[in-house]
């Protein structure tokens, strides 16, 4: 007889949870009451001979069939069109198994010993009619527990507002179970979707999986000391797009895991559960190694992907509003779904994740490449992740890239690339700028800095060092380092600006503006080597704006520097840029500035450059320049200044080293004043104090 059912997983099916209490019982009492909990739930148990010897209090069980079959009558409308709802057959099978100690008391099933005989097999059929099935078996290999205890838990009650999660309980019970060891020696996995159309049926997916050495260890409610694989291996087939079907095989060698918490991932799914904004361990650690991934492409090539190692320290949930399961109770129940409340649901999802560290070393890819004698090969180090969490993410980095030989003789080096110091912005402000663009759709389009504000983070940096390109010309690149990290305590307006690069080089070749590139083959350079420095920081609490550093170099050519100092520089700039920013700046001071200039090329060889390319003698040319900061400095009318400028001009061209400008003021100067200036410009070298020095 079929039972008709609701969702029902193969492991809380076939294993095991909570009823009455009743009187302690042992042996065939223990293993009667056992059976009607199975049948309670909906379950079809058959066995051969059924043997107790009491002097080992040991059970023997042959030709054993638990079996489950029926139809999902909650079944979300995406699987149970025009009233076809799915239809499965589930069933675990052994010719022997030996069970020994067993005992029932107040709900509870323990077991010093449960093993299942090496032909043991699981099979599931799924299907809904005219579109086609799924096809699963399992063969287990060595299959056993010691010291188990189990509680079986009776069927929810229907509840259509409550489709999925009125199953937590029952997920509890079958989770949270207590055992010293549970151990499979070998299981192997095949699995086969077929389509139906048109009256014919094809294989679409098909594949395999053999694990060997799997275990569970020192397992407490729930939380398992340690979980361990020695070897997977698994494959898999398509037949879509027919042209050139998916063919992927992986293999991952000795696995473990350590701390796993199934109770902290109940947790979190459970809505009746509060929110405590409290990370709890999932995954103490995880240790992997010797990975490999292969994609066969057209015409049999294959892409292979390997690693030697991986690791992960640290995998915690944390308790939020709402839960994964509420939602789809939420999409599967009669009632519509909020947009709003989908939106902040998946945000909050997200928020619950925490990693401390997870690595994967050791890695290679190999790509076919026709038009070379080999494939493709590219070496990474190692690939990691740490400080994952609500808050932010500390690093994402990849180390020890190297791809020697890429198509056209193209390579590319890099010893490490990261990005990092991400702090996310608060979730309060973001739910409530959620809420208000759900309201009102336009809103973003009128207040782009308020939808900004709430959802860019507040700093982010990124790291590159050691890059070196060679492009299909056979040109080369390189970056010795670079770096960047901004923050902001006015969002999204950064407050704080770190910029750093060094030993960018590109050959001169490679220059686009004609003129530019015979400037730097006059000077004698093969290659552009360009270096900068940036360091701005605006001070809430002081109001200073402090533009610490602006410098740029070029080997071969010269370094300038610029530093500057404002004070009174208001919050308001930041906040409201385009309302308020026009005012705050007129309020603003100005401090002291400098920039300084440091010849390496570009004065003592460009003006013999220049001089020949328009065929004048160099003194000639040098007096031109002069004239020209002269005249630049008339609209001054400042004698003064402009005998200053002529002078540092004439000093420095006649002789290349350093020109540096400094402008000083005794006491601050409003940056309204500067500007009321401009209308009488002779002023302004004494208001600023403007000194000119070369060499």
């Amino acid at each position: 007889m079929k039972a008709r059912t609701h969702w029902l997983t193969l492991g809380t099916a076939l294993a095991l949870t909570s009823g009455t209490a009743f009187a302690q019982e042992s042996g065939t009492a223990a293993l009667d009451t056992y059976f009607d909990h199975l049948q309670k739930l909906g379950l079809q148990v058959k066995n051969g001979d059924v043997r107790y010897d009491a002097g080992s209090d040991t059970l023997t069980l042959t030709d054993s069939t638990v079996s489950l079959s029926g139809t999902v009558e909650d079944a979300p409308d995406g699987l149970a069109k025009n009233g076809a709802k799915p239809a499965y057959d589930l069933s675990m099978s052994s010719s022997q198994i030996k069970i020994s100690g067993l005992s029932f008391d107040d709900g509870v099933f323990k077991a010093e010993s449960w093993v299942y005989s090496d032909d043991t097999q699981i099979n599931l059929t799924a299907q809904r009619e005219g579109k086609g099935h799924l096809k699963i078996d399992v063969r287990l290999s060595g299959l056993s527990a010691t010291d188990y205890s189990f509680s079986l838990p009776d069927l929810p009650a229907a509840d259509p507002t409550k489709p999925v999660t009125r199953w937590l309980p029952f997920l509890r019970a079958s989770l949270l179970t207590s055992f010293e060891e549970i151990r499979v020696d070998s299981t192997g996995f095949t699995f086969e979707v077929v389509e139906s159309k048109d009256d014919q049926e094809r294989a679409v997916l098909s594949g395999t999986i053999q694990m060997d050495g799997y275990l569970m260890s020192d397992s407490v409610d729930g939380r398992i000391a340690s979980m361990s694989v020695d070897n997977i291996t698994q494959t898999f087939q398509g037949s879509v797009p027919e042209d050139n079907p998916p063919n992927i095989t992986a293999r991952q060698g000795k696995t473990v895991y350590k701390d796993f918490n199934f109770a902290a991932y109940l947790d979190m799914l459970d809505p009746d559960v509060p929110e405590t904004g409290e990370p709890q361990t999932f995954i103490g650690s995880l240790s992997a190694e010797d990975f490999s991934f292969t994609q066969t492409l057209e015409q049999g090539v294959g892409v292979e992907f390997t690693a030697d190692r991986a690791s992960m320290d640290s995998f915690t949930l944390t308790k939020r509003e709402g839960s994964l399961l509420a939602i789809y109770d939420d999409l599967m129940s009669p009632s519509d779904l909020a947009p709003e409340k989908m939106i902040t649901s998946v945000f909050q999802l997200y928020r619950s994740y925490g990693l401390a560290d997870a690595r994967l070393g050791g890695i290679k890819v190999k790509i076919p490449t026709p038009e070379l004698e080999q494939d493709t090969e590219v070496t990474i180090e190692e690939i990691a992740m740490t400080g994952v969490n609500s808050n932010g993410i500390e690093e994402m980095m990849l180390a020890g890239l190297i791809a020697p030989k890429l198509p056209d003789g193209a390579s590319l080096k890099l010893d490490k690339a990261a990005i990092g110091g991400i702090q996310f912005a608060d979730y309060e402000p973001m739910r409530a700028m959620i809420s208000t663009l759900m309201a009102d759709p336009n809103f973003g389009e009128d207040h782009p800095f308020d939808v900004a504000r709430a959802f860019l983070p507040l700093s982010f940096s990124y790291e590159v060092k050691g890059l070196e390109a060679v492009a299909p010309d056979r040109q080369k690149a390189k970056i010795g380092a670079a770096e960047m990290t901004v923050s902001t305590t006015v969002s999204p307006i950064p407050t704080s600006v770190f910029m750093r690069s060094e030993g960018l080089q590109v050959p001169v070749s490679s220059v686009e503006d004609p003129e530019m590139e015979a400037l730097f083959r006059a000077l004698g350079l093969e290659n552009v080597v360009w270096s900068d420095e940036t360091r701005l920081h605006w001070d809430e609490n002081t109001l200073e704006l402090h533009l610490e550093k602006f410098m740029a170099e070029i080997e071969g050519l010269g370094r300038a520097e610029i530093s500057a100092r404002f004070a009174n520089v208001p919050k308001a700039l930041f906040e409201d840029p385009e309302g308020q920013g026009q005012m705050a700046l007129i309020v603003a001071q100005f401090v002291e500035a400098s920039a300084t200039f440091r010849d390496a090329g570009l004065a003592s060889k460009g003006i013999a450059h220049f001089a020949e390319t328009q065929g004048i003698p160099e003194n000639v040319f040098r007096e031109a320049l002069v004239a020209q900061a002269a005249q630049a400095t008339a609209p001054v009318q400042n004698e003064a200044f402009t005998k200053m400028v002529s002078d540092a001009a004439s000093k420095f061209l006649e002789s290349p080293g350093e020109l540096k400008i400094t402008l000083t003021p005794s006491a601050a100067v409003p940056l309204a004043q500067i500007l009321g200036s401009l209308a009488a410009p002779q002023s302004l070298p004494d208001l600023l104090a403007v000194k000119i020095e070369a060499n």
